[in-house]
């Protein structure tokens, strides 16, 4: 029986959408063909081995002394080293259910390769350049699909003449944004330039470095990618938005926004998005699954917003969203990253 070790938490700002999701992939594997262990990491970047239940991880109960076990990843085992028993606890192949920060810009995904173990989704590289929009962007120029006027600005001793400059010329309305951020916190958008520097201060908190571009006019659409070198396209799905933007408490809690499935566009752009994302998966190097958000114009032109390299993962998200309309159950979905990531293993 393989040995699946299950990851959660970590100290990026969607721990919470982490804690959620991971509950959703351990309801969904089969116990009588997989060993699952549970592998929490805490807020403060410490690792354990959780033996409770998974309904403790989903309401964040599961950080209990009795129920943990401090573990470190270990290089040379593949797998972790238990303190307190002094063994090391073996892993076939772990999959990292963690969103945003150091869960989807390469670090986690570095450490389970020096591991040598099979993981679950992109690999370092294609992880680190997904999440640097700015670098994606250019590589986005280069393979001639569109992405929206952007400026890059460092979160402090910016130039405000230079961001000053490119107000003027985009005209708003305009976005800021951490460059690195993958949950929408930190993000504003701008139609008054009195509003400019809270927003930017705003972005401050969450990166070194802050992105400036100019809002499109239209709606984003999403495409989720399931595969290694066979790909496996999902619905589109489309945002349907009340509010200014698809901000972080609109993507998790959808108060006033709606998810459309199918996207309400016209075939031919569809199968274009589709297009453009299997490109774009390709020429990254992407493997197991993505979601590539695009925004659709009114004029049905359509320009890169930017890749998730493990979006959110509950069963009613919207990645397995996209998969279920093509005839995916969420319990087939999970045992199918399972195989890939064996597959590039």
């Amino acid at each position: 029986m393989e040995k699946v070790g299950v990851i959660f938490g970590g100290d990026s700002l969607e721990y919470e959408i982490s804690l959620e999701s991971a509950y959703s992939v351990l309801e969904a594997l089969n116990e009588e063909k997989y060993e699952i262990l549970k592998i929490g990491i805490t807020q403060d970047g410490d690792w354990y081995y959780f033996a409770g239940a998974n309904s403790e991880i989903k309401e964040d109960r599961w950080f209990t002394l009795e129920k943990c076990e401090r573990i470190f990843p270990d290089t040379n085992q593949r797998g972790f080293f238990l303190l307190d028993r002094q063994k090391y606890l073996k892993v076939d192949i772990l999959f990292p259910v963690l969103h945003g920060g150091a869960g989807e810009d390469g670090k986690i995904q570095g450490v389970f390769e020096m591991m040598n173990l099979p993981y679950v989704g992109c690999s370092t590289l294609a992880s680190a350049i997904c999440m640097d929009k700015v670098m994606l962007h250019h590589l986005a120029k280069s393979l001639n699909i569109k992405v929206t006027p952007s400026i890059q600005v460092p979160a402090k001793n910016y130039k405000m003449q230079k961001i000053y400059d490119f107000y003027e010329k985009v005209s708003p309305p305009i976005f800021v944004k951490p460059k690195c951020g993958g949950s929408s916190k930190g993000v504003s958008k701008v139609s008054v330039f009195s509003k400019l520097e809270t927003a930017l201060k705003e972005a401050a908190k969450f990166d070194k470095e802050i992105i400036i571009e100019k809002a499109v006019n239209g709606f984003e659409v999403g495409c989720g990618i399931l595969g290694n070198q066979e790909l496996l396209v999902g619905e589109l799905d489309e945002i349907e938005l009340a509010g200014d933007f698809f901000d972080y408490t609109e993507k998790y809690q959808l108060l006033s926004a709606k998810i459309v499935v199918p996207a309400r566009i016209l075939a031919e752009t569809a199968n274009q998005v589709k297009e453009l994302a299997k490109r774009l998966y390709r020429f990254l190097g992407c493997t197991g699954l993505a979601r590539i958000d695009f925004f659709v114009t009114y004029d049905e032109e359509i320009y890169l917003n930017e890749i998730n390299t493990m979006p959110g993962f509950t069963s009613h998200s919207r990645f397995p969203g996209m998969m279920k309309a093509v005839g995916f159950s969420y319990k087939n979905l999970v045992e199918r990253l399972i195989d890939l990531a064996k597959e590039e293993g």
